[in-house]
């Protein structure tokens, strides 16, 4: 959509400005602000309780990605990751790291995500696919999660939390990515984004720990 202009005539016949009337004091021009796309669809999801899967090369817990040939763009407004601990870590070992990772190849395995519309008169698109790594709470996907993470393409990343010792009491601990004003990944088609828990000790990422992941995006086309 290109930007333009309207030439006002000087007689005040035709083309009008919105204004807020003060009376005697005068008018003050105001402006309403427009939204570009055409909006299809607003969804979010929530996962299952993930469980970790300790190993030591980490683990997708979250994926989105929008197909290739895919007729709409994807607004990526926010995701939130909560972490119930069930083990203690010594302070020399490192919580894992929990990046947001984007991604070109459409992830597979795992298991697909239902999607809950903000508005249910709006479909989302057959393009967009969610995933998680979990069947159910508490118990992991058959076949984990799997996603190909390009170098060089981590767009934000936090440590987890950890028990140093298991006494005492764990404080709400999720972190928050894409949370504030503007703060968006927008997905074309063939683009997508996972979330990697990062780790290389069995230790850092026990079976008995439990991951949740939520996210809320947008789909639209612009003219």
């Amino acid at each position: 959509m290109a930007d333009g202009f309207i030439a006002l005539p000087v007689d005040s016949s035709g083309k009008k400005l919105r204004t807020s009337d003060r009376g005697a004091a005068g008018h003050d021009q105001y402006v309403v602000p427009t939204d570009l796309r055409s909006v299809s669809y607003k969804g979010r999801v929530a996962t299952f309780r993930t469980p970790g899967r300790a190993g030591t090369v980490g683990q997708k817990i979250f994926s989105i990605h929008n197909a290739t040939g895919s007729t709409v763009l994807v607004d990526l407004h926010k995701v939130t990751v909560d972490l119930a601990v069930t083990a203690a870590k010594a302070v020399t070992v490192l919580p894992p790291l929990i990046r947001l990772w984007k991604v070109t190849v459409l992830p597979s395995s795992g298991t697909a995500l239902t999607k809950v519309a903000d508005d249910s008169a709006l479909t989302s698109s057959a393009s967009v696919t969610v995933l998680q790594d979990a069947q159910a709470d508490g118990s992991s996907s058959a076949t984990a999660l799997a996603a190909t993470l390009p170098a060089g393409t981590i767009a934000t990343q936090e440590y987890a939390a950890r028990l140093i010792t298991a006494a005492g009491f764990e404080p709400m601990d999720r972190a928050e990515f894409l949370g504030g004003e503007g703060e968006v990944i927008t997905l074309r088609a063939l683009e997508g984004v996972v979330v990697f828990i990062d780790y290389v000790l069995a230790t850092q990422n026990p079976i008995t720990d439990q991951w949740a992941v939520t996210a809320r995006w947008d789909e639209y086309t612009v003219a």
